[in-house]
């Protein structure tokens, strides 16, 4: 289970979010609507311990987020080039973290050939996918969606949404999805969460 308590996240002097409080389940879906500039990024970037809250804990089955190796909640951010070495073909990092097989490439629309280029060769929807297969690692437990298919045709986001909650139940796998539609979230996910903002 990942829990958040009474967390509070500050961006200079702009509280985006305060004394959050909530947990999702292996195989349990939440999602996240609200305007840009709420923080919804943000909230994502600190729940995968890409960095730290201004105060309250973040728990994965009780214990702190994992710092030296290979953490179990993993974000997929709205802008994944930020996240590669320009330097390396993308099949390099998805390497890093695991050896994806042929279906999960094929179910997420994934051309091999874009493995071995570098990301300034591909399109943002392109990468995005790639970023959402090097998220895919089997240790995953938990997924912070954050606009994964908001660059994709109609046809390819339904198909990765229908592989996402098959995983959710097979694996199964947590999934928290930010998302500026809202009738996708009303869709895929179980409950919404719902918080006090100042």
């Amino acid at each position: 289970m990942l829990c958040c308590r009474d967390l509070v996240i500050r961006q200079g002097n702009k509280v985006l979010w305060q004394d959050l409080t909530f947990s999702l389940s292996a195989g349990e879906r939440m999602g996240i609507f609200a305007p840009s500039g709420t923080g919804k990024t943000t909230l994502g970037r600190v729940l995968a311990g890409w960095q730290k809250p201004t105060a309250g804990l973040i728990l994965l089955d009780d214990k702190p987020l994992p710092v030296s190796q290979y953490c179990p909640v993993q974000l997929v951010p709205q802008h994944p080039e930020l996240t590669f070495n320009p330097w390396r073909n993308t099949g390099d990092s998805v390497h890093d973290a695991w050896h994806p097989d042929e279906e999960t490439i094929e179910r997420l629309h994934i051309n091999p050939e874009w493995l071995t280029r570098r990301p300034g060769q591909l399109s943002g929807g392109e990468l995005a996918r790639i970023a959402l297969l090097r998220a895919l690692d089997p240790r995953t437990k938990f997924l912070i969606a954050d606009e994964i298919t908001a660059q994709l045709d109609p046809a390819i986001q339904r198909d990765i949404w229908t592989f996402l909650l098959e995983l959710c139940s097979q694996r199964p796998l947590g999934m928290l999805v930010i998302s500026h539609q809202h009738a996708l979230i009303k869709q895929i996910c179980s409950k919404e969460l719902s918080v006090k903002k100042t």
